[in-house]
């Protein structure tokens, strides 16, 4: 079970079919192959030993793809970083995690350079992307043949930044096993495989889109990869390049619809959109199974856990607002505050144990500890399952909402807010009141030309909502701060409320 020797059968297989294209380049399984060998090899030869880490500052581009496997072929560890990252991030990050080595793509050059400047970097040796392709000579030499190392499936494969709203970026490890397991459970639950053509165009760096972008080159599909996203191209790609698999995010979902308002593509080639990275509320499920494709895969996934739960196109219908059942692998249990498991129906904590899990965070045992407990992840997520086993999620512990003595999850109000026609992205917050501790406030995009005040809003949650569930406030902004992988950050967005409050006296 090395991820390795998938690329290598693939090679043998398929040697003439374009394993992955970027906007520089197509290549092949044959020639992938023997470049992944080549820079293994090359890395051998300057010293990379089984075991070492090798960070990569590498966006969506097919050098990505063969640092990763070439790194799997010899036991080295790839650690992938932001390419937006600055200078500070940068270094705080490496200085962190400590890689021997990093490689950067060429805009990542002075980054890294003013980083050395921060933080004592100098053990760790720098190797730029080239416009020849031979990564600074270091291809140049190499033989195509498989490196001679004996790497095992316990061998760490990666380290996976989280993409969370706080705090330092912790770094999921992962084996070999562990990743060759996403791409199983990707053929299980969604039929990845050597038939697909796929876009990748949210950053690869992160969860959102990386275990299925390393599963169709495992199985041997076709790697369409752009370096970000943009709505209509990703449509125009669909249309003309016959694309089946698309792993999105719900805002990427919602602004594909948006083009969709004005412009027609011919989506009839997907058969799986795979949305994962947050809820996607009924009313754009809909619009979605209506303009775009039925065939919606909603994962309940995060970096740490992997894949928990998955919603299949039959399940739409009935359970639109269940992150459906659990996936082949894993075991999911709902915990109250001490740990033990909850009535069906009851809402607690949401734990996993699972062999798509992080073994734990890279050289951060304190996080290890916090979120590890007797073999099971817990997610911080809280949640509830129906009596058909389906699992609902309510939002996050950190984000319940304490108003009069009464435990509020966001996620459901925000569902009722998104069934208005005129709202586009909504997020609901709990800001401090003197009355009830802490008290709803609604903040909204509007749809572009939508005319809506607030007291309009309020009276369509009263209509669907208990009073203590309806906003106590409504703010309307021009846009809502995001995570990299397109969560609204609502960890940013109190701070930027409550700081307005402040200044405002």
């Amino acid at each position: 079970m090395l991820m390795g020797d998938g690329l290598r059968r693939n090679a043998w297989k398929f040697p003439l079919k374009v394993a992955a294209r970027d906007r520089f380049r197509a290549i092949t399984y044959g020639d992938l192959n023997a470049r992944v060998n080549r820079l293994a090899n090359g890395l051998l030869a300057i010293g990379v030993k089984r075991g070492d880490g090798v960070a990569l500052s590498v966006g969506n581009r097919i050098e990505h793809l063969e640092i990763v496997f070439a790194t799997s072929k010899i036991g080295a560890l790839a650690i992938p970083l932001d390419v937006k990252w600055k200078a500070l991030e940068l270094a705080s990050v490496v200085a962190a995690l400590e890689p021997r080595f990093i490689i950067l793509q060429e805009d990542c050059v002075d980054e890294f350079a003013k980083a050395k400047e921060l933080k004592d970097l100098s053990a760790i040796r720098a190797i730029a992307l080239s416009a020849d392709l031979s990564y600074s000579g270091l291809l140049d030499g190499q033989l195509a043949d498989e490196p001679d190392v004996a790497v095992s499936e316990d061998d760490p494969f990666a380290v996976l930044l989280t993409s969370g709203t706080t705090g330092f970026p912790k770094g999921c490890l992962a084996t070999q096993r562990t990743f060759v397991f996403h791409c199983i459970n990707n053929a299980i639950e969604k039929g990845l495989g050597a038939h697909d053509i796929a876009i990748l165009s949210s950053p690869i760096y992160f969860n959102a889109g990386r275990s299925f972008t390393l599963g169709i080159i495992y199985y041997g599909g076709t790697m369409i990869l752009h370096e970000r996203f943009d709505a209509e191209e990703v449509l125009k790609t669909i249309e003309r390049d016959k694309v089946t698999y698309v792993g999105a995010v719900p805002v990427m979902c919602e602004r594909m619809l948006h083009v969709l308002e004005s412009k027609k593509y011919d989506t009839s080639s997907l058969r799986c959109l795979a949305i994962t990275g947050g809820k996607v509320h009924p009313a754009v499920l809909d619009s979605l199974q209506k303009n775009l494709t039925p065939n919606i895969y909603r994962t309940y996934a995060s970096t740490d856990s992997g894949q928990m739960a998955i919603s299949k196109p039959g399940d739409a219908a009935s359970k639109a607002n269940s992150a459906g059942r659990p996936v082949w692998c894993v075991d999911l249990r709902i915990v109250d505050d001490a740990g033990q498991p909850v009535k069906v129906g009851d809402v607690g904590e949401i734990i996993c144990q699972s062999p798509l899990a992080t073994h734990g965070y890279y050289k951060n045992p304190e996080a290890t500890n916090a979120s590890f407990r007797d073999g099971w992840f817990y997610t911080g997520d809280l949640g509830y399952f129906d009596t058909d086993g389906y699992l609902f999620v309510s939002g996050r512990k950190k984000d319940m909402v304490k108003s009069g003595g009464i435990s509020i999850y966001p996620l459901e109000i925000e569902s009722v807010i998104y069934n208005h026609p005129d709202v586009l992205e909504a997020a609901v917050i709990g800001v401090p009141d003197p009355q009830w501790g802490e008290a709803l406030k609604a903040v909204i995009v509007l749809k572009p030309g939508a005319k809506l005040d607030g007291a309009e809003l309020l009276s369509f949650c009263k209509e669907r909502l208990s009073a203590y569930k309806t906003p106590k406030s409504v703010e309307f902004r021009d846009s809502l701060p995001h995570t990299e992988v397109g969560k609204v950050n609502k960890v940013k967005l109190k701070e930027i409320i409550l700081a307005e409050a402040a200044q405002a006296g």
